[in-house]
């Protein structure tokens, strides 16, 4: 049968958080999750795809009176790194009288695909070429155009593998990574917002409560690695292309599992004051890197896999509405809020688990290797 591994998940912790009329704000890197909690400080090598390279720290911020300092003119914009910003009047409905907005600049443009909602992520094997000897051996690197799909003879196969994946005919390794810097506004709201006279409309038939949002304010990349290894049979070598699209199959699983999680819940229901909405904005790429999986090789080394980048742009924004009043929402609230959004890799392994047991009973499991 058929089996996929996922190895240890990483996240992002947010790095800014604002609440009520004085705050306090605080930058952390992002750490790969493990057992135990790190002990040393996080590499200089992380990434920050907001570009502004500042340093982790904690500062207090007030929101009144505002700042004196004079605003740019409206359409405006200001380039940090490889992305333009600027300001645009946001939808009433939206609650908030602002949007940022964050696109790429434009001689890197021509890297990146703009995301649409409910849009799904091209399937890997349509730039899928196939060539004679299209078969890793010792010695050889994983050949190019091949989509991260290795083919691994079967007297290999029993030397790379455990003794439990004795019986396997295809791996899908698949891990959510992101090592980047997030930057998130996080700000209280009355539910339902009072009237100019500074009370409550009248006419509100709804829960009254408190709504959390979680604005964005710089680019926040999540990466999907894929890699898929299918074994040959000695005796049957066409099997391995049936093999190597069940695998396939189970990688669009994953990926629609990705968007779906960075996406969260969207349980919205103003008439009770609960659930959840999202904006979301995103650019996403391609590209083919090396890496390295615990259970191909015993972990020691790299093979080529397909890397699915999402960078979440500004005006992505996520809201939480709670039925209870705004002076009652505690921090714990607003951090519990925070780690649903940015612990993708923790909620995609279980997501995804529950998705790739629902397709294997929709599918089957595929079959097993038979012989010695």
């Amino acid at each position: 049968m058929a089996q996929r591994r996922t190895t240890p998940a990483r996240g992002v912790v947010y790095t800014l958080v604002i609440m009520c009329a004085a705050a306090f704000a605080a930058d952390a890197w992002a750490q790969p999750r493990a057992k135990t909690a790190p002990t040393s400080p996080p590499p200089s090598s992380q990434r920050d795809s907001g570009g502004l390279k500042d340093e982790a720290r904690q500062r207090r911020l007030r929101l009144f009176p505002p700042s004196t300092q004079p605003a740019l003119p409206e359409g405006s914009t200001v380039r940090i790194g490889d992305w333009v910003y600027r300001a645009v009047r946001a939808n009433p409905a939206d609650g908030v009288p602002w949007d940022l907005m964050v696109t790429p600049v434009e001689e890197r443009a021509d890297r990146w695909q703009l995301g649409f909602a409910g849009q799904s992520l091209p399937p890997l094997d349509m730039a899928r070429r196939r060539a004679p000897g299209d078969v890793l051996r010792p010695g050889m690197a994983a050949p190019r155009g091949s989509t991260a799909v290795i083919e691994v003879p079967d007297v290999l196969w029993k030397q790379w593998f455990a003794q439990d994946m004795a019986d396997v005919v295809g791996v899908h390794f698949h891990e959510v990574v992101s090592e980047d810097k997030a930057r998130i506004l996080y700000s209280l709201h009355k539910v339902p917002p009072d009237s100019p006279d500074g009370k409550p409309p009248a006419d509100y038939k709804g829960v009254s409560g408190a709504r959390i949002e979680a604005t964005l304010l710089t680019p926040l990349a999540f990466h999907l690695d894929q890699t898929i290894v299918a074994r040959v049979d000695p005796h049957k070598k066409d099997l391995v292309e049936s093999r190597t699209q069940h695998e396939l199959a189970h990688a669009a699983v994953s990926q629609d599992v990705f968007l779906a999680v960075l996406h969260g819940p969207q349980d919205w229901n103003v008439e009770a004051c609960t659930g959840r909405r999202t904006k979301l904005a995103y650019y996403w790429r391609r590209e083919e890197i090396g890496r390295t999986w615990r259970e191909f090789r015993g972990g020691r080394e790299k093979v080529k896999a397909i890397r699915t980048t999402v960078v979440l742009v500004p005006p992505t924004r996520w809201s939480l509405m709670l039925p209870i009043p705004p002076d009652r929402v505690m921090q714990s609230m607003v951090d519990e809020f925070n780690e649903s959004i940015v612990r993708v890799s923790q909620r995609f392994a279980e997501v995804d688990a529950v998705a790739q047991e629902r397709f294997h009973g929709q599918h089957g499991a595929f079959e097993a290797a038979t012989g010695p």
